[in-house]
């Protein structure tokens, strides 16, 4: 896309800049580390740089907000998984998680546990002739998230000890 294109209307404010917590502070982290250019990320992105210079501006109170395609394309350009930011950006609330290797393997694990599940979850619900669309509320998403929780941590642990068992017998 480039920066005369039209994008995607759906603009995302960025987070405020007194910590490393927003998206536009994400992309910029991974280009310092994978020291990747303006003229780089522009040329992956199809954004033009005087855009790209706009959205990633030191100063956060200069950023215009950001397009849903705009925070795509540079998300991909960096080899960033959209899932992957949101978590680390939303969930955890603060991009230094990325340091962390449990973080980091938490954080994949989500993206493919999770990715999918939303279409999983309906094709089961539809299944179920006596649960409609009343009966699925917002107001259970703590007990389903301790339910999940408990649920992947007792797989985690039941996987961990069989791996030990194998490790053992090729000893």
């Amino acid at each position: 896309m480039s920066s005369t294109d039209e994008p995607d209307q759906t603009a995302i404010e960025a987070k405020p800049a007194s910590g490393p917590n927003g998206y536009v502070d994400l992309i910029l982290r991974i280009m310092r580390l994978h020291r990747v250019s303006l003229r780089t990320l522009a040329y992956r992105t199809g954004i033009g740089k005087s855009r790209l210079g706009l959205l990633l501006h030191s100063d956060p109170a200069r950023r215009p907000p950001i397009s849903l395609d705009e925070l795509k394309a540079l998300l991909g350009a960096l080899d960033i998984d959209v899932f992957e930011a949101v978590i680390c950006v939303e969930a955890f609330g603060n991009i230094d998680v990325l340091d962390s290797p449990r973080y980091r393997a938490v954080t994949a694990l989500l993206r493919v546990v999770f990715r999918y599940l939303p279409v999983e979850l309906i094709a089961a619900l539809e299944e179920l002739d006596h649960i409609d669309d009343s009966d699925v509320r917002p107001e259970w998403a703590a007990g389903l998230q301790r339910a999940v929780v408990k649920r992947l941590v007792n797989e985690i642990t039941r996987i961990a000890a069989e791996r030990a068992i194998g490790w053992d017998r090729d000893i």
